[in-house]
């Protein structure tokens, strides 16, 4: 009896211990489900937040295509087909509709006109308000931040901002992981490539397909016959340059330059012209233009003032290199080692800069578009 006394204790303290197991591994198995199903819904959350954010992204860029081409026709019925102001006009596109109304606004000038245009796209809506010249007068090449001839490219791991207009003779591309934002209007003789929906932006106009657009500036045969300084030989010029207005600098050779740059005067090189440091204007009235047969260079993190033209050649922007005056690009590439910033200064196209260069207006071609004040 005693034997199975024990016997009969021992089973029911093991079956005890049992159940206490049993109730531990239910505990957990509770806390795991739990904690599975609190991660479910906060990555079904999370999931739906992000579907939600996709789709807002893609009603703003169908919106914003959308109004692009409303200024576009906009610009089209003025300019090449002589409508009358003031008129409105509706465009059903695939995408949506757009409908816009155009009239005289002599406030920012006598060819002035407002171009007010209302997308629509599903349930969504959006207006915007441009001023842009409705004269048959074509733009200069002085007029953009920017202006190339050829195609421009923004490699992967590189990032151009441009404060100002933005032209292109060709493709203008954007590779997955560059970036190209322009704060201002872009229009390209063929089209906008961009490898990632965030690559490109613009904040004003833009289009693709326009008709290609000629350069309007003297050659270097003609820069040589205006000189009024010819110096022979490669020049280094490490404090800047003084010249007096309206005078054109001629280097038969290279020519390195930093430091102050004081009156309003055309650089011209026959070879290449690089920047060897931060290059200023010693005052708030001076302008300079610089002519390249060649290559330009711009160094890291180097600042630049002035108008950059390169002829024949590229352009090689340093990183975080910065030019405040323009760029413009015949017969080359913009060539980009990281981030940089060019800024558009309007006094480039003044009357100064064209006496100097003997620029002509010209008629026919593209419309001025002018930004807001």
């Amino acid at each position: 009896m005693r034997q199975h006394a024990r016997a009969h204790f021992w089973c029911r303290m093991r079956t005890h211990g049992v159940r206490r197991q049993r109730g531990s591994t239910y505990a957990i198995a509770l806390i795991v489900l739990t904690v599975l199903g609190t991660l479910a819904t906060m990555l079904g959350w999370s999931a739906l937040m992000q579907s939600r954010q996709a789709q807002a992204k893609e009603t703003q860029l169908r919106l914003d295509s959308l109004l692009a081409s409303g200024v576009t026709y906009a610009c089209w019925a003025r300019c090449y087909q002589g409508r009358n102001l003031p008129f409105t006009f509706t465009l059903n596109l695939s995408e949506g509709r757009v409908v816009g109304r155009v009239s005289q606004n002599k406030r920012y000038g006598d060819n002035a006109m407002e171009v007010r245009v209302t997308a629509t796209y599903k349930d969504h809506t959006k207006t915007l308000t441009r001023i842009i010249d409705g004269s048959q007068k074509a733009r200069s090449t002085t007029e953009f931040a920017l202006f190339l001839d050829e195609e421009l490219v923004v490699d992967g791991g590189r990032k151009l901002t441009l404060k100002g207009d933005l032209r292109a003779n060709n493709n203008i591309q954007v590779k997955p992981g560059g970036t190209l934002s322009v704060q201002g209007a872009v229009s390209t003789s063929r089209q906008i490539i961009t490898g990632t929906l965030t690559g490109f932006t613009a904040t004003l106009y833009m289009e693709q397909w326009a008709q290609v657009m000629p350069d309007d500036l003297p050659d270097i045969g003609e820069l040589y016959s205006q000189a009024t300084q010819v110096v022979a030989g490669n020049q280094n010029l490490p404090f800047g340059l003084t010249l007096t207005n309206k005078s054109v600098y001629y280097v038969q050779g290279n020519l390195q330059i930093q430091g102050a740059l004081k009156g309003c005067a055309i650089i011209v090189a026959e070879g290449n012209i690089v920047f060897t440091g931060d290059t200023s204007y010693a005052d708030n009235d001076s302008l300079f233009v610089f002519f390249a047969e060649g290559n330009i260079e711009v160094p890291d993190n180097a600042r630049v003032s002035g108008l950059l033209i390169s002829l024949d050649g590229n352009v090689k922007l340093g990183n975080r290199a910065q030019v405040n005056g323009g760029i413009i690009i015949l017969d080359g590439d913009l060539q980009l080692q990281g981030e940089a910033q060019l800024e558009h200064d309007p006094r480039i196209n003044a009357d100064l800069f064209r006496e100097l260069t003997r620029l002509q207006e010209t008629t026919g071609g593209l419309p001025v578009l002018v930004p807001f004040p």
